[in-house]
């Protein structure tokens, strides 16, 4: 069990063995099962129960927590691991939290270029993601700025778009500083993290003697009639004292809903990724994709989404279809798509994949 972890839950199981200590303890859970094909028929089912408690301290300041567990078989895969588990310090201007949580930012929603700490699939109706090992600041200012700083431990395995693991021995640090502009609100990220060099002698096959990656990230969001976004993200990776290689990527979106009938929502966004030789071991590369995105509802119960990706280094087209019905605790979802592989997504290939949910 990771050490960070020891603090939150001996905090969360103090405050739930006293009931009249703790203001509220909520208890709920999501189960789902879905059945699909993609080359293969695959099926699953997966339960995640959650309970959240808070007990208010003085002066107008709370302390509060989460714990909750992912319990699923997937074709031939089981596992029960911890999902959340993070205990939070919360006052009017300023929050800590510490634990396994989901970090994320940015106004992306199709191709995140800050997809730094999380892998929420866009088509994922659950939008379910592992969370990272963290401690976690944020200070709001009366101007609607707030201030993130950060602070990683124990997250071995790749998170968001990284390429190369993380040296598990050592610490991870970064903040942001979103403040207000007009008609929008823009943004400065950075994170600073030691990479394993064991893993990047494997994939590059040849050692590296410095092992470091700084990331510099640019954002912004504006409303001028439709909406507009960018993210610019750029990592410097430190391969020896003298000689660094650079993965960079834009995401530049847009969207506007037309008041047509229940309203149709159109969203497009274009990504751009670059490594330097450095990093690919051969030539510069530079990889783009665009994807147009159209959502609206029908009545209360109903809702559909199609998006069309297109790759122009591979000038091939792909598509996702999703029908979604949502009743009081129940959610139907049914989705046909076409992708390229990933087998960390569902959606991966070319097939289709039910999804039946309760909440409770």
């Amino acid at each position: 069990m990771k050490k960070i972890l020891l603090l939150p839950i001996l905090i969360l199981l103090s405050l739930c063995s006293d009931y009249s200590r703790a203001e509220e303890i909520v208890v709920n859970g999501q189960a789902s099962v879905w059945v699909g094909y993609s080359d293969e028929w695959q099926a699953g089912i997966r339960y995640i129960p959650e309970m959240r408690v808070s007990h208010p301290l003085a002066e107008g300041s709370d302390i509060d927590g989460e714990i909750s567990l992912n319990a699923y078989i997937f074709d031939d895969d089981t596992d029960l691991k911890f999902y959340r588990l993070w205990l939070r310090y919360l006052s009017s201007q300023f929050e800590m939290r510490l634990g396994l949580q989901k970090i994320n930012f940015g106004p992306a929603k199709i191709f995140r270029s800050l997809m730094w700490f999380d892998r929420v699939d866009v088509r994922d109706p659950l939008e379910l993601t592992d969370g990272v090992y963290a401690l976690l600041g944020r200070y709001y200012f009366l101007n609607n700025a707030n201030i993130w700083v950060w602070g990683l431990y124990g997250n071995d395995d790749l998170k968001g778009l990284e390429t190369f693991e993380t040296d598990k021995d050592s610490v991870e640090l970064g903040g942001r500083y979103q403040f207000p502009v007009p008609r929008g609100e823009m943004a400065f990220s950075f994170h600073h993290r030691n990479i394993d060099k064991n893993d990047w002698k494997g994939k590059m096959f040849r050692s590296m003697s410095n092992g470091t990656e700084n990331r510099y990230a640019i954002d912004g969001s504006f409303d001028v009639g439709v909406g507009l976004w960018f993210e610019a993200s750029a990592g410097e990776i430190g391969v020896t004292t003298r000689k660094s290689g650079w993965e960079k990527f834009l995401t530049l979106g847009t969207d506007y809903t037309f008041d047509i009938g229940p309203g149709i929502h159109v969203l497009y966004e274009h990504f751009i990724e670059s490594s330097d030789s450095e990093i690919t071991g051969e030539e510069d590369r530079k990889y783009s994709l665009s994807a147009l995105s159209v959502d609206f509802s029908i009545g209360v119960l109903d809702s559909f989404n199609a998006i069309g990706y297109y790759d122009w280094e591979e000038k091939k087209a792909n598509y996702y279809l999703g029908w979604e019905r949502i009743y009081d605790n129940w959610m139907v979802n049914l989705s046909i798509f076409s992708s390229r592989k990933d087998e960390t997504s569902l959606y991966s290939g070319n097939g289709f994949l039910c999804m039946l949910t309760y909440n409770h």
